[in-house]
């Protein structure tokens, strides 16, 4: 050995194996290759226009054997499904237990029938053994025992050694083999394997050391690798119904459609009987009469009123006493602008309340379309980049809404927009998402953790507006994730006052659906039969109309007749009015949807019809 040079630097104390072994490592050999890139070169199919298609006889088959000759390197995976393939075939074959036979009485020297003895121990699991006998049946190097060497270039594919199997693969090339055949993947029965076990001994030889050995009767155990025979095929019958997939029926009636806001929906109507008690007395009610009127407990009354002083739905002009508020007169403006605008004043107070940005949604048209938002600040909008429309199964909005959509509705959705990966969260196999949707209880918020944007965190209610489905969100950057269980608290709380103003402007039926049965209703004479309904369109016009009959009061002929029916011939709605005696009152309508458009026409629009 050299003497160490000196360099004029001290030496260390010499370094232990320890700190060698902690700063090991495995050298990554794809250090650049982009996984997102490759699948979506998959999915493309590029073709170069006007150049004419491939040969069928280039094209590979997606489900056929492994070719030595043109899939060198082989996957793993698939070298261990042709490898199971190819040994059921092997053991399947007619010529199989004559093969064994021979290779019995020879002594264990039939080349053939160590090839089938070989494939046989690798389907009862015992991989060394088989092999051995395969690379002894190999070295035959006939054609018979071609399919031995085709069975040891799959096995050492499969273990990842590429070398040996690139010289089995250019042994069958100098013998011309190709695998054909029928290529099954069917699972082996224990039975088949334990018979083969109890014909199997070891045997140790000095030299090749562990040596499995077949006794007499293995032929035996070859009829139970044979595919089941199959059943005999019944007669059709004849089906009225349409045909179409078990697959689809099954998850088509496994499909949970949460058409409903859950409580928001029964706090919201709770407070519509507290308002048209206010309409009643527009010089004000005390708490007291107000919560014998509306038929509510005071304990029940007290949150109710504190929302609907907050929305500017009453007011206090004197202490205990309630009365309406101008959110009233601002629901009733002129060119259908009233609801907008009062929407827009809660989200508002939604923002702050929950110090989030605040949107409002609905799903028309089979697309998501965000109506309405609420941001400041201190509280930043998500930055949109990819359409909301094609990100329904990525964020917390468009989730939301294919909640409340059936089986059809969602699968509809994802054939027009396919799911694509966003982030490292997103998900995108449709099965899973509906299996995540449907798992949610009614009512209960949806999430989006950093599945839209890796720096963005959401959360969504269900806003059910009759037959439309709907949603209120809120998002957060993700550094103020700690903040999204109380946020979405408040949210759910400001679903109440969002549900009450499309309530009072019609967009859901006042009063909740009757319980399925049969039921009798009353029909008015001169009209046709009307039944309320869970949706209806309100255009512009209806509002404008219906705003100004608040404003003013009914004329004395009606207010003698009593309750009358209202009818828009632009729209199919028509509103049923409790007149009072007292002309300056304001009612509230029931809405109905039975009616065709044009049915009750009058020169000025509306119609009003007595009872």
């Amino acid at each position: 050995m050299r003497p160490r040079e000196h360099t004029g630097v001290p030496a260390g104390p010499p370094r232990a194996l320890a700190e060698f072994l902690a700063r090991a490592g495995v050298r990554d050999r794809y250090p650049h290759y982009d996984l997102g890139a490759a699948e979506s070169r998959l999915l493309r199919t590029p073709r170069v226009p006007g150049a004419p298609a491939p040969a069928a006889r280039n094209r590979r088959r997606p489900f056929g054997w492994s070719d030595p000759a043109r899939d060198c390197p082989l996957d793993s995976e698939r070298a261990r499904r042709d490898l199971k393939a190819a040994c059921l075939v092997a053991v399947c074959d007619p010529r199989a237990g004559q093969d064994l036979g021979r290779f019995l009485d020879s002594g264990h020297a039939d080349p053939p029938g160590a090839a089938v003895f070989g494939c046989l121990l690798h389907l009862a699991g015992l991989r060394e053994g088989s092999r051995f006998w395969w690379q002894f049946a190999a070295g035959a190097g006939t054609r018979r025992t071609a399919p031995a060497a085709y069975c040891l270039f799959l096995d050492h594919s499969r273990r990842g050694e590429h070398h040996d199997a690139r010289f089995w693969a250019r042994e069958l090339g100098r013998r011309d083999f190709r695998p054909g055949g029928r290529r099954e993947l069917r699972e082996i029965r224990l039975c088949a394997q334990a018979a083969v076990l109890r014909h199997v001994d070891q045997h140790d030889d000095p030299d090749l050391g562990p040596v499995p050995l077949p006794r007499p009767g293995l032929p035996s155990v070859l009829a139970a690798f044979l595919p089941p025979s199959p059943l005999p095929a019944r007669r059709p019958r004849p089906d009225p119904r349409p045909l179409r997939h078990p697959a689809l029926t099954s998850a088509a009636r496994a499909t949970v459609v949460q058409s409903d806001s859950g409580d928001a929906l029964a706090h919201a109507r709770r407070a519509l009987a507290v308002v048209r008690v206010l309409e009643r007395h527009p010089l004000g009610v005390r708490a007291a009469r107000l919560a014998r009127d509306s038929g509510l407990t005071e304990q029940a009354l007290r949150p109710l009123l504190t929302m609907l002083c907050e929305e500017e739905y009453a007011c206090r002009p004197g202490a205990g006493v309630y009365a309406r508020g101008p959110a009233l007169e601002r629901l009733g403006a002129s060119g259908g602008t009233g609801l907008a605008a009062q929407l827009q004043r809660t989200l508002a107070l939604a923002r702050d309340s929950a110090g989030a940005a605040v949107y409002l949604s609905r799903y028309a048209e089979g697309e998501v379309r965000i109506t309405q938002m609420a941001d400041g600040p201190g509280a930043p909008p998500v930055r949109e980049w990819v359409d909301f429309r094609a990100a329904a199964h990525a964020s917390a909005v468009g989730k939301c809404l294919l909640t409340q959509l059936d089986h059809h509705g969602r699968a509809d959705h994802v054939t027009r927009h396919r799911p694509a990966r966003l982030t490292a969260r997103t998900i995108t196999d449709s099965r899973t998402l509906f299996g995540a949707l449907d798992a949610l209880t009614p009512g209960a918020p949806v999430f989006d953790l950093r599945e839209y944007s890796p720096g963005v965190v959401c959360a969504a209610v269900p806003i059910a507006t009759g037959g439309a489905a709907g949603s209120l969100a809120l998002s957060l950057p993700a550094s103020h994730a700690h903040r999204l269980p109380s946020a979405t608290e408040a949210l759910r709380h400001k679903a109440v006052p969002v549900l009450l103003a499309l309530l009072l402007s019609g967009a859901i039926p006042p009063d909740p659906p009757p319980p399925p049965g049969p039921r009798r209703t009353h029909t008015p004479p001169h009209a046709h039969p009307a039944g309320p309904a869970p949706s209806t369109r309100i255009t512009p016009e209806t509002l404008r109309l219906l705003g100004r009959l608040f404003r003013t009061p009914l004329t004395r002929v009606t207010a003698q007749d009593g309750p009358h029916l209202v009818n828009d011939p632009a729209s199919a709605a028509a509103y049923l009015f409790e007149a009072e005696p007292d002309p300056t009152r304001l009612t509230l309508p029931r809405t109905f949807t039975d009616i065709t458009p044009g049915s009750l026409p009058h020169p000025d629009g509306l119609v009003v019809l007595r009872m």
